[in-house]
């Protein structure tokens, strides 16, 4: 399947995305899955995040189990690029604190 959108990722973003797949190389996985749906989807998931200007979208994937954590990405698409601009993984439990 040809995608739809190129992909660009913020410079502070890869560096922070590498550091956490050194601890924990699932992480890739996970961003690859994401970016993908987000690559070749016509209406990809995510949530617009309210009052931002362009719009900017969540989207968040949980995995490793039996001790979840969760991959939120904030992104800005358009018709032939999704920058993704912020990358955050914490334990899922973390999660509900912030």
């Amino acid at each position: 399947m040809t995608p739809l959108r190129k992909l660009r990722v913020a410079p502070a973003t890869k560096e922070y995305l590498k550091e956490e797949e050194e601890r924990d190389p699932l992480v890739r996985k996970v961003f690859d899955g994401l970016t993908w749906r987000l690559l070749h989807e016509q209406n990809p998931p995510g949530y617009p995040l309210p009052e931002s200007h362009p719009t900017r979208y969540l989207i968040k994937k949980a995995y490793r189990f039996p001790v979840p954590r969760l991959l939120r990405l904030v992104y800005q698409m358009n018709e032939t690029e999704v920058f993704i601009e912020l990358a955050q993984v914490v334990d899922f439990n973390e999660q509900e604190n912030s």
